[in-house]
Order: C-alpha cells, then structure tokens, then sequence
C-alpha cells in the first residue's frame, strides 16, 4: 500500500508491505525517511544503509538514492521543498545530520494526525491547506535543527502590536475572500513561522479559525435577520460549496443552519 498526499510545498508519503523503486534524486526537496516497522534497505549516493525502525535518513536535495522494503515493513517518507526549511529570518541555513534517531510509535500517531487533517480540509481554503503545511514544516525545522526551537514568537496583545493591529483589520475586512499566510505574514511584517506563532499567541486562534469564526459570526446574522437562502449565504461568505458551510456551521454551533434559523425565531 502506498498512500500519497501532494500539498503545494510538501508531500506525505506511507508505504507498506513489498516495496521497490529505482535510483533517483530530487532536485528541490529534502526528503525525510524512517522506517516505522521492519527494516528499510537503502541505497544513498552508491552506498548501502539500513535502516531499523525508528533510524530516520535525512537527503539533501540532489542526493541520488532508492530503497526496497519487504512484506512486513512500513515507512514514512515526507519530501519538503529546499526553500521552505530556510526561514528568510534565519542567518544559517538548516543543515541536518544524515543519520538521526525517531521514536516510530510518535511519528506514526503524526502522521496519522497530519494526514487526517489534510484529507478533512477543502482544498480550494489556501489558508487551511497552508496552516496544515506549516504545522509540518514547523515540527521538523525543529527536529532536524536537533530539537531547538525556532524563530520562537514572543507573547503579544493585539493592542500593542500595531502591525498584527493591521493584519486583523484586514482578516475582518476580507474575511470572505481567499487570502494567503504569505500576504497576512508581509502586513505583520514577520516571517511565516513567527507570523503563525504570534496570531495565535494574541488572538487564541490560528488564522483560518479565525476567519472562520467571523464567517460563522456572520452567518447567525444572516440566518437570524434576512430571508436569504442558506445556499446564498454560503457562497456570499466565501466557503467553496454549501456543504462545507453545513458541515463547519454545524461542528462550530452544534445545529446545521436550517436548525438555527427555525429555532432562534
């Protein structure tokens, strides 16, 4: 079984059971390999390694290699784009030992987690696929940094930030419109990881649950105040179908829309 989840800047990748392929290299990514069960035979740049589970194998971009497993094993593969493991605010470039140790039973439950989420977000929200990227480029920054923390934001209040002052006037502004982590980022004037951090440090929600509450906020009014359908009202709020309207209103209030309008009245 392979199983393969392709985001802008990463790929997910877990293959069980028989498994070979042919030597290759990536020209722009980092890849990221740890045998979560069994043993992983790997070939790296004309030599043999193997790899136990839980022994992680860290390639560069451009690194040639290949690897065959057999019936009883399983890895985790997550391939990153080179220039995302370099924070533009960071004065060195991330550089990893080939050869790391990983708890297997962990990176098994991540992943799991990771790819759950991924598969439960509409894709066409650019602001909740990019969060879920960053929440994977974040944790291996850090692990591959040798577990230091990077680009740690300090604890701020909204009043007395006057940039992410600026951002939150732009959220409640377009908050039914697409907008990016990039674009939010540059008003904060941070860099994507420090932006992410500093959001939920002051507001308590990261910024697509943000957006999604003042969508949600809205929608009680609507629902409350006019006659406007429920198809209308989803697509006026900038979700991408009436049933991810459905499906968040319902999750966020406990009663699909057409339940809040007859019970409010």
């Amino acid at each position: 079984m392979h199983m393969k989840i392709v985001l802008p800047q990463l790929e997910l990748h877990k293959i069980e059971s028989t498994f070979e392929n042919t030597p290759h290299e990536h020209d722009e990514q980092y890849q990221v390999t740890i045998p979560v069960q069994g043993t992983c035979f790997f070939t790296h740049e004309n030599k043999a390694v193997k790899l136990s589970a839980g022994e992680g194998l860290i390639l560069h971009p451009r690194d040639r290699h290949s690897f065959h497993i057999g019936q009883d094993a399983s890895v985790i593969i997550i391939r990153v784009k080179d220039q995302c493991m370099h924070d533009q605010y960071q004065d060195k470039r991330l550089d990893p030992a080939s050869r790391q140790s990983f708890d297997p039973i962990a990176w098994a439950m991540l992943f799991r987690q990771w790819t759950t989420g991924m598969l439960a977000l509409d894709h066409t929200e650019k602001l909740a696929v990019e969060e879920i990227e960053m929440q994977v480029l974040a944790y291996l920054q850090q692990l591959l940094s040798g577990g230091r923390a990077i680009d740690i934001a300090p604890r701020l209040e909204v009043g007395t930030d006057s940039h992410l002052t600026r951002v939150l006037e732009y959220i409640h502004a377009h908050y039914t419109e697409q907008m990016s982590i990039d674009m939010l980022a540059s008003l904060a004037k941070q860099s994507r990881f420090h932006f992410i951090r500093s959001f939920k440090s002051a507001t308590g929600q990261t910024p697509y649950q943000y957006v999604l509450l003042l969508r949600i906020g809205k929608a009680k009014e609507l629902l409350l105040r006019s006659a406007t359908t429920v198809t209308d009202i989803s697509f006026a709020l900038g979700f991408s179908s009436p049933s991810q309207f459905f499906r968040i209103f319902a999750k966020q209030v406990g009663a699909t829309p057409e339940q809040y309008r007859l019970k409010s009245r």
